[in-house]
């Protein structure tokens, strides 16, 4: 059911190798790696009867693709002085560029190119545990619709007897956005819809309030949800639903399992760990000394900055702290974030078969 690691800065731009590749629990490590402070021990003896959150909720491989998602505003820097392109969409500031691959991502040197290459303010990056779709470079997150992009961590259940429900609650622009055949990138067409009003494809290249991809994307869920409860009736089991979404300046964050006690998969936020994984700066994620590391710059000069993630990446646990069940992270474009509770209701509560 995947990994996923998102970092968003206003001013301080991370290297994607920093970010992705050298930590020892880095994204690209999490294929087989696994780090769960708060809710298991790390690398425990036993691990199948540990907890339950891990064997069921938090994918043991992932091993199915790969995405990266950095933001950059190269592409508008070349438009018209308006910010129209020649295909006529309206493009100004910072969009996403991306890559997909099918490989093992250490072993693929193109990402290995591209992350010690590439800094952004903005990074979204993804690895795939399939659940049933095919195992294809279009089906791999982050989602892209214009300026936003969209990860997924967890499962749409039954989704392929709500597919066709959900495509008739999307906006054409949404629906012809679509390239591949998950859940993930469904639900994020619904999330696109929502947010644009149902609008055409210069909508996607437009900015939103926070707030607004918040209710987009609680409007999301809640629509999966009612589309279950009508077609599968006391048949509709539980969604994990970890979610996120940026435009680049702004994120917002779910962490959701409409079970009365069920856990979703685990995530975790951070406005320190940014500094350790930054090579200016001292200290290393795994905690060890090492001469490569630059450390010529003051950890208090570093900028704001959050991160947004699956597992921790650096060694400090007290630097991470985990989002609550049924929690929504919504980050504003200055820095300012707050972690709130998702509208719920009773009746969304669905028996898990498998439990």
């Amino acid at each position: 059911m995947c990994r996923w690691f998102a970092y968003i800065s206003p001013t301080e731009p991370c290297l994607l190798e920093d970010a992705l590749v050298a930590p020892s629990n880095s994204l690209a490590r999490q294929v087989h790696d696994h780090y769960l402070p708060g809710l298991i021990a790390h690398n425990p003896d036993n691990l199948k009867d540990s907890d339950h959150l891990t064997t069921a909720r938090n994918s043991l491989y992932n091993i199915d693709g790969l995405g990266v998602a950095w933001y950059t505003s190269s592409n508008a820097d070349f438009e018209k002085p308006n910010g129209e392109s020649c295909d006529g969409v309206l493009r100004e500031g910072l969009f996403p560029a991306v890559f997909k691959t099918v490989q093992p991502p250490l072993n693929d040197m193109n990402f290995r190119s591209i992350c010690s290459n590439t800094e952004t303010r903005c990074l979204f990056a993804h690895i795939r545990a399939a659940s049933a779709s095919p195992i294809v470079a279009v089906n791999n997150h982050p989602f892209i619709f214009g300026r936003h992009a969209f990860m997924h961590n967890g499962v749409v259940t039954s989704f392929t007897a709500i597919r066709r429900a959900m495509c008739a609650e999307m906006g054409d622009a949404a629906f012809a956005s679509i390239h591949g055949g998950t859940d993930s990138e469904h639900i994020a067409g619904l999330y696109m819809t929502y947010l644009t009003a149902g609008g055409d494809v210069n909508s996607f290249q437009r900015e939103y309030a926070a707030d607004e991809m918040a209710q987009a994307m609680h409007r999301a869920v809640a629509t999966v949800i009612t589309l279950q409860k009508k077609l599968l009736g006391e048949e509709a089991a539980p969604n994990s639903l970890n979610l996120c979404a940026t435009d680049g300046t702004k994120l917002v964050a779910y962490r959701f399992r409409n079970h009365a006690t069920e856990q979703p998969p685990s995530l975790y936020y951070s406005t320190k760990a940014g500094t350790t994984l930054n090579r200016k700066y001292p200290d290393h994620p795994d905690g060890i000394e090492s001469p490569n590391r630059y450390a010529g710059l003051n950890v208090d000069d570093h900028g704001d900055h959050l991160i947004v993630a699956s597992e921790p990446s650096t060694y400090k646990a007290e630097d991470w702290v985990l989002i609550g069940k049924n929690q929504c992270l919504v980050a504003e474009s200055g820095g300012r974030f707050e972690v709130r509770d998702v509208p719920y209701e009773k009746a969304w509560d669905a028996e898990d078969p498998a439990a």
